[in-house]
């Protein structure tokens, strides 16, 4: 009789889950796939408000269907390996010294940016690629639409896979200084926004039209970066870094084990991000004190902070749980968000320096995180003072409403 009812449950289990999607559940990991799901069912049922969200952003995804692909050997300039598949940038607040008639070695001008850096195109195609690939991996889940699927994978094989194209994974030349360095260990934040990436690859992977060999050949690629991060100079100089760049560090580490399925690993760096990152980046007051030394010190507060959700993000995959972590000195994701929010609705609130205006919608994701891991009626409150009836990116919303 039990063992009837076992088998009865197990079925009636696998109906659901075929009958809601389950079994087409997404390996991402910095936002819950159950999440996901939920959307793409209310979506395939006509639920009005997901319905004109998600339209309005297929008509932009639409647009990337058109859109040439660029890739990392379209830069004019040649790194120092003699290879343009190495990735390639500027130190984006260094500048000629007016003292010296070649202008070298340059000097820093923290929190100004030098335009010289938009003469290399790799950053700006790098995350031109990331976002794509995001946005067409959602559009294909969505809608079901195999066009969104086709462009997707061709723009991770002209990155990853196409031996004429892609970019080598390395970054031993990102963010040089010219008279100075050839590339440097700050560099490697000019991808921390490749955790996208790994879960739009999740996304993609839920398609019976993905290719094993690409999927292996992306693998491949991944493990080599991942590798590269760990044991090179550059990322070994850069996992020791105290401020945001230490945190985005960590944030790359953790996305890409899990996606490897290098689970340990990924606890390892979370568990570590506790000491390191966490007790050390976040006092009691809700201050940065790494990040109130910079000329813009509110945006770089918030920089961090966002780093820090993403792990909290990511942890709660791997059932390390960070978002109600305390450490010693009472410091706290909640507590440094908070610290934020008054200069966020008035920027006459920040006393430190900040030579850029406040950008309150760099910390928009972080208030609709809260409102639904700490405290609802306080964070949506906050949101709505804070920012009204704006809302400047309507598809981030789903993922949190």
């Amino acid at each position: 009789m039990i063992s009837f009812v076992v088998r009865y449950i197990a079925v009636a289990i696998l109906f659901l889950s075929i009958l809601y999607g389950q079994n087409d559940a997404p390996r991402v990991f910095s936002i819950d796939p159950q999440v996901i799901i939920k959307i793409k069912n209310s979506y395939k049922k006509g639920d009005p408000k997901e319905n004109q969200t998600i339209n309005q952003f297929l008509i932009s995804a639409d647009k990337l269907i058109q859109k040439k692909i660029h890739t990392i050997i379209e830069k004019e300039e040649i790194p120092p390996s003699g290879s343009k598949h190495d990735y390639l940038s500027m130190g984006i607040y260094w500048w000629p010294d007016p003292q010296k008639k070649d202008g070298l070695p340059y000097i820093r001008k923290d929190g100004e940016r030098n335009p010289e850096i938009n003469k290399i195109t790799d950053d700006r195609y790098k995350s031109e690629m990331i976002e794509s690939v995001r946005d067409l991996a959602y559009a294909f889940y969505f809608s079901g639409e195999e066009k969104y699927f086709i462009k997707a994978v061709d723009y991770l094989h002209s990155w990853f896979i196409n031996e004429k194209t892609k970019m080598n994974p390395n970054l031993n030349y990102a963010q040089f200084i010219p008279g100075v360095t050839e590339g440097r260990a700050a560099g490697i934040i000019d991808i921390h926004g490749l955790y996208q990436l790994v879960d739009a690859i999740g996304i993609l992977e839920t398609s019976d039209k993905w290719n094993k060999n690409d999927d292996s050949a992306l693998k491949n690629w991944f493990s080599e970066m991942l590798n590269w991060l760990l044991i090179s100079k550059n990322g070994i100089a850069e996992s020791k870094a105290k401020n945001n760049h230490g945190s985005w560090y960590d944030v790359q580490i953790v996305s890409i084990s899990l996606y490897l399925g290098k689970t340990e690993q990924a606890k390892d760096f979370l568990n570590r991000a506790k000491e390191e990152r966490f007790s050390k980046h976040l006092k009691g007051d809700g201050k940065q004190p790494a990040e109130l030394v910079r000329t813009n010190s509110w945006s770089y507060s918030a920089f961090n902070l966002a780093a820090l959700f993403n792990l909290a993000s990511l942890g709660e995959r791997a059932g390390i749980d960070l978002w109600n972590y305390t450490n010693s000195e009472g410091g706290s994701l909640r507590k440094s968000l908070d610290y934020l929010l008054p200069s966020a609705l008035d920027a006459e609130q920040w006393h430190d320096q900040q030579i850029k205006k406040i950008d309150p919608f760099s910390i928009y994701p972080q208030l609709l995180v809260a409102s639904k891991k700490f405290d609802a009626n306080l964070y949506s409150d906050w949101i709505h003072k804070i920012f009204g009836n704006q809302v400047k990116d309507k598809f981030i919303n789903l993922f949190w409403n």
